[in-house]
């Protein structure tokens, strides 16, 4: 139990970051449990059970950690409540001035102690419809101009971003050799281990291919995969796109081969 209270304070630490944003649930929590108390049963009972079960040593140990778990800090609704607490707060002055004032102080407490995601590095600022890079983008609209329901071995950065960009997208492998929701299969972790390791073994990974039915292995750009590999499992390179290699088994590999060129 101790281990998993240290794994439920690490992610709680750093779902909440610096603390200024669960300080300000806390301190909505109190003051609407103080002078809203027909909220009590409706909205502050229900919350204290959600926090109780999520933040809960027995229930991570035997269920939480299989999951990914700071995703459950998401129904707790904090920021409704922080918005809730400061309205009513607004509207407990009497005269329009001290509204006004109020509102005001709020509004410059609010805007300037929040953080932009983007000015950190580790979120880019996506701009299509998508919300995927462009190297994801254009690799998977490559593939999607040989085959209507592209099969394939895909890189780490492809996991998440091509079954957003296209359903029709079919990954051997997805997120879940992540550590997401669902356990991936030991040729599935073996597989993408191996993609993304120093040195990989392509023998290994287009055999696989071959046996799952891929068309397509997308690979790091720095990774070229000798010919007698690919002729072996009737593979050829036929597009190097915005910093990746694609390799194809099908019948568009001629076409896409001159296309190339």
């Amino acid at each position: 139990m101790k281990d998993a209270m240290s794994q439920i304070t690490y992610w709680y630490e750093q779902y909440y970051g610096d603390g200024f944003f669960l300080v300000m649930a806390m301190a909505s929590y109190l003051y609407l449990f103080a002078y809203e108390k027909t909220l009590r049963k409706k909205l502050l009972y229900p919350v204290a059970l959600l926090v109780f079960c999520i933040v809960n040593p027995l229930l991570y140990f035997l269920v939480f950690h299989q999951i990914v778990y700071w995703r459950l800090f998401w129904v707790i609704p904090d920021a409704l409540i922080i918005a809730y607490a400061l309205t009513k707060l607004v509207q407990a002055c009497r005269k329009t001035a001290d509204k006004l004032i109020l509102m005001f102080f709020v509004f410059v407490f609010v805007l300037f102690k929040g953080t932009n995601v983007y000015q950190n590095g580790e979120f880019p600022l996506i701009k299509n419809v998508e919300k995927v890079s462009k190297p994801v983008e254009e690799v998977c609209d490559f593939m999607l101009e040989l085959e209507a329901s592209p099969t394939c071995i895909l890189p780490e950065p492809f996991l998440c971003q091509a079954r957003q960009y296209s359903g029709e997208i079919r990954s051997m492998y997805g997120r879940n050799v992540q550590g997401y929701i669902m356990d991936a299969s030991e040729e599935q972790w073996g597989t993408y281990l191996e993609m993304e390791s120093g040195m990989p073994d392509f023998e290994l990974i287009f055999r696989r291919a071959s046996e799952f039915g891929c068309k397509f292995v997308v690979t790091y750009e720095r990774n070229v995969v000798e010919e007698n590999v690919l002729s072996m499992y009737n593979y050829q390179e036929v597009g190097n796109v915005s910093g990746y290699r694609i390799y194809y088994s099908g019948d568009g590999v001629v076409k896409t081969a001159a296309k190339v060129e």
